[in-house]
């Protein structure tokens, strides 16, 4: 039974050590390209950037809000 209790004790400090650090917010960088053709965002797309948004224009263009974690 201690030796439950003293498991349970530490597996917990190690959680509350983990989630009480600083550095855990992810930062995004944002941008838009504004197209006709879905194929221009092959090239962010394999640089990893990720389509989270899009809207129609009245000139027939695609404006698309791409995110991207940013690197530290």
């Amino acid at each position: 039974m201690k030796k439950t209790i003293a498991l349970i004790f530490a597996a917990s400090t190690l959680l509350l050590a983990g989630c009480c650090t600083t550095d855990h917010a992810t930062k995004w960088q944002y941008k838009t390209v504004e197209s006709t053709s879905i194929e221009v965002l092959n090239t962010p797309l394999a640089e990893g950037w990720i389509v989270v948004g899009f809207t129609a224009l009245p000139d027939g263009n695609k404006v698309y809000l791409l995110k991207h974690k940013q690197i530290h």
